[in-house]
């Protein structure tokens, strides 16, 4: 009797201490969705973030209305912070769909809706959804979530081509931003608003404001969401055609996306790498960054964005002449684009099938390649006539191909109303592909033209000989570039002068031949004791400058030892008992250092210190 009772009395604590158990947990789990709820949204991507959402999402019958939504809002946050954003989209409306929850969480759900039918493209359900928001935000008098949702409205009306109405609306947005600077996510605001100017290709607008955003983010330690930042800079630096902005800024956005281990935002950093080598017409390293790209998008099933990694990847095996790999290609993406419906950019596509099935011979497949084209082209641009709508709509020299394309389109559907014959219909696709084919011959041969006499200019020194350097000319020149571009983009930059201290002596003793002779033999030295990425170049004669991207002062110091210790112990055959005696210094500059020569004065000046 003694043991049936004991027993009953373990089993009776073992049940109370198993439901104060339960309790605590529901009361912890509370208690930490609240926290992260109202936590930088940026900072969601840790896996207890995600375990604590998802226990209250599977035993929503324990919570109220409230705290699911809540649960499904930072779970939306979390999936868009690793670069997921279909899947960040739908935990935003199942959050919706519950009932009797409050206003504040409804307008962050709604946002988030509105956030992802940007990403998909769906620009006449982002227009209502981001109305309703703004309706919404005046009832509940929140000033923040008004502005983004406003700022949303004029990403519609500019991706809808309506751009009267976003101008409008965009000048609303930046008046009530201007009076409530204190009640407003500065930083999100202002990358919505940076968007709405890409699509209305102020591009220049777009480099100033998220610079701002950057240098806020900056400022306030967020660097978890500055991967974004910078793909949406580098995208708009990629519009303005200046290449080599758009991959530094590219880079960063690869580099920030790896520190916080978001492998999607990695995928996009390295589609956008790709794309500008591309452009830059160094269509191996493209293949490589953009085959990268596609398998994290294939492996997320990310169909919208791995298609336009297909279109690229098209147009660069045809640059490297692989044209069975490049046809396969095509005609994948032309099978996923049947589920879609298409970005503006992507409707490229379609000409590239034009082409296509031309050097088939395929005509009238052709034919319609080229009407299906025009017909998504009036859809994504109902408000801009057809002759002339890519000069309204962007201002990028590279559209002009498309231009041409769509008048020729044009041309043949009018032509086609009134012929009945085959071999009429063969003569016009002909005459269609042989004069695309030329504007994009044309097109290209004058990029080239540009991009070759660019590297003439500025890229010199690398196609040197190893037994010369950078003339001085050329070494201010990039000396000012690379030295205002690592403090633009805030990275790590060390700066080395290395001179000959005896360089008078020798002078006055050996003719200009010698001396000539000395300083090929010098430069082969520093060629081969630095590294592919260092710049190296002649000040005057016995001065050089090195500059050393992403190092810093202790890294370099090594190599200039080196360089000291294999002039030290050289022989020069032509000098006699003279050596050659070099001194350097190397320095990092600071947020202090604006002007880039004042800064090399001064540490040319110490030298002497710091051999």
């Amino acid at each position: 009797m003694k043991h049936l009772l004991l027993g009953i009395l373990i089993s009776f604590c073992i049940m109370l201490n198993g439901q104060a158990e339960s309790l605590n947990s529901d009361k912890n789990y509370r208690q930490l969705l609240d926290a992260y709820y109202i936590q930088d949204k940026e900072l969601l991507i840790a896996q207890d973030v995600v375990d604590v959402a998802q226990a209250i999402v599977s035993n929503r019958n324990q919570y109220g209305d409230n705290k699911v939504a809540k649960a499904f809002s930072i779970l939306s946050d979390v999936a868009f912070n690793r670069g997921n954003f279909f899947v960040a989209f739908q935990f935003a409306q199942y959050g919706c769909e519950i009932e009797n929850i409050d206003v504040d969480i409804q307008l962050d759900l709604r946002l988030k809706i509105a956030r992802g039918y940007y990403a998909q493209g769906n620009y006449i359900q982002l227009k209502e959804t981001s109305q309703k928001a703004a309706r919404l935000a005046v009832q509940a008098n929140n000033m923040n979530y008004h502005l983004q949702a406003l700022a949303y409205s004029v990403v519609a009306y500019a991706l809808s081509a309506d751009y009267a109405l976003a101008v409008k609306e965009l000048s609303k947005v930046e008046s009530l931003l201007s009076q409530n600077m204190q009640n407003v996510d500065q930083i999100t605001l202002l990358e919505i608003i940076a968007e709405a100017h890409f699509y209305l290709s102020e591009y220049d607008n777009v480099v100033e404001l998220l610079g701002r955003a950057i240098k806020l983010r900056t400022d306030m330690s967020r660097t978890e969401g500055i991967a974004q930042s910078y793909h949406l800079v580098a995208k708009a630096y990629y519009q303005l055609q200046q290449y080599d902005d758009a991959y530094n800024a590219f880079w960063q956005s690869l580099q920030f996306a790896q520190q916080h281990k978001l492998n999607i935002r990695e995928a996009y950093a390295e589609l956008g790498l790709g794309q500008v080598l591309y452009q830059q017409q160094q269509f191996t390293l493209a293949k490589v960054r953009l085959l990268k790209a596609q398998a994290v998008f294939t492996e997320y099933n990310l169909v919208r964005v791995k298609l336009s990694t297909q279109i690229s990847l098209v147009k660069v095996m045809y640059a490297l002449e692989q044209s069975e790999a490049a046809d396969a290609m095509l005609l994948s993406a032309q099978s996923l684009a049947k589920s879609l419906v298409l970005a503006p950019q992507q409707i490229e596509l379609y000409l590239l099938l034009t082409d296509y099935y031309s050097r088939q011979k395929k005509f009238e497949q052709a034919i319609e390649a080229q009407k299906h084209y025009l017909t998504l082209y009036q859809t994504l641009y109902p408000n801009v006539s057809d002759n002339n709508s890519f000069a309204n709509a962007a201002k990028s020299a590279s559209n002009k191909a498309k231009i041409l394309a769509l008048n020729l389109a044009e041309q043949s559907e009018l032509s086609l109303e009134f012929s009945e014959k085959y071999d009429q219909q063969k003569m016009l696709i002909i005459l269609l592909a042989s004069l695309l084919s030329c504007s994009v011959i044309f097109i290209g041969f004058c990029r080239f033209q540009v991009r070759r006499q660019k590297l003439n200019r500025s890229y010199d020194e690398i196609e040197l000989p190893q037994n010369h350097l950078a003339q001085p000319v050329q070494t201010k020149r990039w000396y000012q570039q690379q030295y205002k571009m690592a403090r633009k983009y805030q990275y790590n930059i060390s700066v080395a002068y290395l001179k000959v201290e005896n360089w008078q002596e020798l002078s006055f003793h050996f003719n200009r031949k010698i001396l000539t002779d000395v300083s090929q033999v010098l430069a082969v030295i520093i060629n081969e004791n630095i590294d592919e990425e260092d710049y190296a170049g002649v000040i005057i004669e016995g001065e050089y400058l090195f500059l050393c991207p992403h190092q810093t002062p202790e890294q370099i110091h090594v190599k200039f030892t080196r360089i000291q210790q294999a002039i030290k112990t050289r022989f020069f055959a032509n000098l006699g008992n003279y050596s050659v005696k070099v001194i350097f210094a190397i320095d990092s500059p600071n947020i202090q250092d604006i002007d880039p020569y004042v800064f090399l004065s001064r540490l040319s000046q110490c030298n002497a210190d710091k051999e």
